[in-house]
């Protein structure tokens, strides 16, 4: 808007967008056209009649906009470093998860192949008949049947 204003300005001397002085329609176009959270604002800042130029009115507009989001993206900032921070802990703590879990499940191996060793050393060569059989007979087998069988051979 400030280059038609150049363009058809009676001025010779101005040739710089941003020395255009303001003019009341230019603003009224920038409130209309702008976003609508800055509209009240806008028609505000620009209710009298002087004559600044544009590069004025955008300084003005900059540091409003900066009043206006400044907080909002230092929040941003604050909590995207929080979720960050979140993240690499959670990955830390994803990895020493897995290898205690890997851990565990090692030591289950080694474990389970030793005791059961240690067992069969222990009782000689296998399981006593006599633990043998109660443990059958625990389970529901039918020992007589087992008795027929081995007095058969």
């Amino acid at each position: 808007m400030a280059v038609a204003e150049i363009v058809f300005s009676d001025d010779i001397n101005t040739r710089n967008p941003d020395l255009v002085p303001c003019t009341p329609v230019m603003w009224r176009k920038l409130v209309r056209l702008g976003p609508q959270e800055y509209s009240s604002a806008l028609a505000i800042m620009k209710r009298d009649e002087t004559e600044e130029t544009v590069l004025d009115m955008a300084k003005k507009l900059r540091t409003y906009a900066d009043a206006v989001h400044g907080p909002t993206h230092a929040r941003i900032a604050a909590l995207e470093t929080q979720v960050r921070g979140l993240a690499d802990k959670m990955e830390e703590n994803h990895k020493e998860l897995k290898e205690d879990i890997l851990q565990i499940s090692a030591v289950q191996v080694r474990g389970s192949g030793t005791t059961r060793k240690r067992s069969l050393d222990r009782e000689g060569k296998g399981i006593p008949r006599a633990k043998l059989w109660s443990f059958l007979r625990d389970c529901g087998e039918n020992m007589k049947r087992w008795m027929e069988n081995l007095l058969m051979l």
